[in-house]
């Protein structure tokens, strides 16, 4: 019998509100590329960090004085958001309503590229779920039409031997009823792990779902920030080819960098971002 997987992760998103230059200058730091700046057509901006199939979205609000997004006005700075792929918008929507899920309309949206000094848009449709279903933050669904403006070459490379994301943690006071309530949305099997975590597994990722006891055992001083929240989005693991390229680039970080707080233990490597209430954790191996 084959593997029951969950749908494929697109993109994870962390909310810097207005605090945008502070966090690509952090994050090219840690030893991330930076796409340039991009604006979609509802208002926010965003840089990027692609990995082979996945990639991590930055996205805030411009201080320009222009429209502003209403959706992440009401978020903490702070991972936002888990983006699962689709490869047709419509058809998300068809089978999560048949699903019993409540759902927005099917939303269109598009951000300019400047390639080659020539711009071309890199557009988009989501499949959104109504506020409130997700106390940990936003959950939805994408399709890209132009695949080809995301995924290049040369933004994949990364000083931190950064290859794809490997791993997103949900840290709940009801962690079974959440895991429940995601395998629903996501597919696959949800499973209970050797430490009590309830997983459910994707082809190269696995989405973990803890209590706050367990949270706070496992990375102690680095844990994020709650903001009261009953869930909230814990950690993100990431696959790089090496640790050894993680050690380089947080020994010879900018001074800049002085509060970063980490942990080089297990095989694996926790860094708390500073000033973006963000955990990551680097693994050389796939969590599945």
């Amino acid at each position: 019998m084959s593997k029951q997987f969950a749908v494929p992760i697109d993109h994870l998103v962390i909310n810097v509100l207005k605090e945008m230059d502070s966090a690509h200058d952090v994050f090219k730091q840690l030893g991330f590329t930076m796409t340039p700046r991009g604006r979609h057509t509802m208002g926010s901006i965003n840089h990027l960090m692609i990995f082979e199939k996945d990639y991590i979205e930055l996205i805030g609000l411009p201080n320009d004085g222009t429209i502003l997004r209403d959706e992440l006005l009401g978020n903490p700075i702070g991972i936002d958001g888990i983006v699962f792929q689709s490869s047709d918008a419509e058809e998300t929507y068809k089978t999560l309503t048949q699903r019993k899920q409540s759902l927005l309309p099917v939303q269109s949206f598009s951000r300019p590229v400047d390639l080659d000094g020539k711009k071309v848009d890199a557009s988009f449709k989501t499949v959104r779920f109504t506020p409130g279903q997700f106390p940990a933050g936003r959950i939805y669904f994408c399709q890209h039409f132009t695949p080809e403006l995301v995924w290049r070459k040369e933004w994949q490379a990364h000083a931190n031997g950064t290859q794809a994301v490997a791993g997103f943690l949900v840290v709940s006071k009801q962690a079974k009823k959440d895991a429940e309530q995601y395998c629903k949305v996501s597919g696959g099997k949800l499973t209970k792990g050797k430490h009590g975590e309830y997983r459910i597994t994707g082809e190269h990722y696995a989405l973990v779902f803890i209590d706050q006891a367990a949270y706070a055992k496992c990375y102690g001083p680095l844990v994020c920030d709650d903001h009261g929240r009953v869930s909230f989005f814990g950690a993100i693991a990431l696959k790089t080819k090496s640790l050894d390229a993680v050690r380089k680039v947080l020994s010879s970080a900018d001074p800049s960098l002085s509060g970063i707080r980490w942990r080089d233990e297990d095989n694996r490597i926790a860094l708390q971002v500073p000033g973006f209430n963000t955990l990551l954790e680097f693994v050389e191996t796939e969590l599945v």
